[in-house]
């Protein structure tokens, strides 16, 4: 039996068993199933297993998509990433993804991202598809990357032919297979990469500050061997996460495959920045050294390398020996200070996802140590440990970004960016009770979001409304206390605790039903069920909702009092 089939089925039973409010099928073989999609999920995006949760879209009706990761982009890009999950309970068995379910993908692609198109979809599918199409309508343009997940092989030759009929010469669309093995390399991701690189022609050795450095020549299959073998746990301290098809990566793509443009790689690109504690290498050797290296991490060009390992893996019938990249190799020691500087330098030219890159920030370590002081457990990194009590930054970030800071129309969508441009926005003042009262509002909403409402005119905003809900509560809960935001502190976070506690229900009611009678307001519609899902989810991105009523302390005190 394969040793990383059943590491994956062990990790997927402790799954069902730290989080049983995840799985309401009694069948077992559903409850595996849907833990490997949420372990795949998470494996791919880089996050943890509550936060892969809100993304899962499966059962019946699902249009094809088992799960759908959505986030807006620079130059109005918009990054899909879908999932379709095949979970074998054969452990001895290696099956190939099914083809028939590769057609289903394509055809799944063709209607989700045509507004035009009609689609028959359970409820949470139909939230994704509705959010995807107000972007499309509204001009954006999407990148898609459909990942085939299972413990298996990839599809045949029959699929790609699926594929390519459908999209052969479309940059737009991108599919992956992921499987067992890429999943251990994430659960594994810890472990230090100490390995060689070959380098072409001559290179620069420097010694200065007490640090030492390497510029130099390396073909891109070495690359590729690298990226081979090691996948993405040698991304762990890249902040950039990768998304697939982008406008940069098929640039990229489209130079190694452009017989004319190959040779000349080396001038197109920004080369990629490499970190090591340690690297020695033949100095009486004049050129074409092989560098030894102890714990290698690359921290600026991993969507650079992803993309030239997918292309190679593509093409092995070009020969890419003498096609060549800039590298960079810092020899840092353990100075994580010197660490985050050079990481933060060299991938600044772009917003993306800085949550590494502050983990060791004072003032997360600080929201830890408090948050464990009032029994919580606040994870400043990522990492792979299964505990369902625990609060991911990036969800106290998003919590703490749509209450207390009163954005919830951008809290949805700026995921990526919460780290970056508005790190200190939410993370200034913030205390852990605060944050830790933020988190618990924002996952009520997300409950109670799941649950279909028997009032029609509430459903109507239900799947769209859960950031403005959460906000609501927040203001709520303050104004029964009688207390401001910056009075919440940990001498009365038991008291506020207890409050919420008591009187979530009632508040939520509360606030379900005031923003219904908002909403009929502002579209001046009498019956909200007539405003499509497109429309709905489109409102609540934007801000006019929040300034004109949820901002506005005379209709605040006219609804609220």
């Amino acid at each position: 039996m394969d040793i990383a089939k059943q590491i994956i089925d062990q990790r997927i039973y402790k799954i069902i068993t730290d989080n049983p409010e995840l799985f309401f099928h009694e069948d077992i073989e559903k409850k595996r199933s849907k833990a490997f999609l949420l372990l795949g999920v998470a494996a791919y995006l880089d996050i943890d297993i509550a936060e892969a949760a809100q993304f899962i879209t499966d059962g019946g009706g699902d249009g094809g998509f088992d799960a759908a990761y959505i986030a807006e982009a620079p130059d109005t890009q918009l990054n899909v990433i879908l999932f379709q999950s095949k979970y074998s309970r054969n452990l001895d068995k290696d099956s190939n993804f099914p083809a028939n379910a590769i057609e289903k993908a394509v055809n799944t692609v063709r209607c989700v991202f045509d507004p035009a198109s009609y689609i028959l979809l359970n409820p949470k599918s139909k939230e994704k598809v509705d959010e995807i199409r107000s972007f499309i309508l509204d001009g954006h343009i999407p990148f898609v990357t459909f990942v085939m997940l299972n413990n298996g092989l990839p599809w045949t030759q029959e699929g790609d032919f699926f594929i390519n009929n459908a999209f052969s010469g479309q940059e737009q669309v991108h599919f992956v297979h992921f499987c067992h093995t890429d999943i251990i390399q994430y659960i594994n991701r810890s472990a230090p990469i100490c390995t060689q690189l070959s380098l072409s022609g001559r290179a620069i050795q420097e010694n200065f500050n007490y640090k030492r450095v390497i510029l130099g020549r390396i073909a891109v299959t070495e690359i590729y061997q690298l990226m081979e073998e090691y996948g993405d746990s040698l991304l762990e301290k890249n902040i950039r996460r990768y998304l697939g098809n982008n406008a940069v990566n098929d640039g990229i793509i489209h130079t190694l495959e452009d017989t004319a443009k190959r040779p000349n790689f080396f001038f197109f690109n920004n080369g990629i920045t490499m970190i090591c504690e340690k690297f020695s290498y033949n100095a009486l050797q004049e050129q074409n050294w092989i560098v030894k290296i102890d714990h290698l991490q690359i921290i600026n060009g991993g969507q650079t390398c992803k993309t030239i390992h997918q292309t190679l893996k593509a093409h092995p019938e070009i020969d890419f020996s003498q096609v060549y990249l800039l590298i960079r190799l810092y020899e840092v020691s353990k100075d994580e200070g010197i660490i985050q500087d050079i990481t933060y330098a060299t991938n600044s030219q772009n917003p993306v996802d800085f949550r590494d890159l502050k983990s060791n920030d004072e003032r997360q370590i600080l929201l830890e140590k408090s948050a464990q002081d009032l029994g919580f457990i606040y994870k400043r990194k990522r990492d792979n440990i299964l505990n369902p009590n625990a609060i991911p930054a990036t969800v106290a970030a998003e919590s703490v970004f749509a209450i207390w800071r009163e954005q919830p129309h951008l809290a949805k969508y700026k995921r990526n960016e919460f780290f970056d441009r508005y790190y200190n926005d939410i993370f200034n003042t913030l205390n852990a009770a605060q944050m830790i009262i933020a988190v618990l509002i924002f996952r009520y909403c997300d409950t109670c979001r799941k649950h279909t409402s028997s009032n029609k005119q509430i459903q109507a905003h239900h799947p769209y409304s859960q950031h403005f809900l959460a906000y609501i509560m927040g203001k709520l809960l303050l104004q029964k206390l009688n207390i401001s935001l910056d009075t919440l502190t940990h001498q009365n976070f038991e008291a506020v605790y207890q409050m919420f506690i008591s009187l979530k229900e009632q508040m939520y009611s509360q606030a379900e039903t005031q923003l219904s009678k908002l909403l009929t307001n502002y579209f001046n519609c009498s019956d909200l069920c007539k405003i499509d899902g497109r429309t709905m989810s489109a409102a609540f991105r934007r801000f006019d909702i929040l300034e004109r009523y949820l901002k506005n302390p005379q209709w605040w005190d006219a609804h609220f009092q």
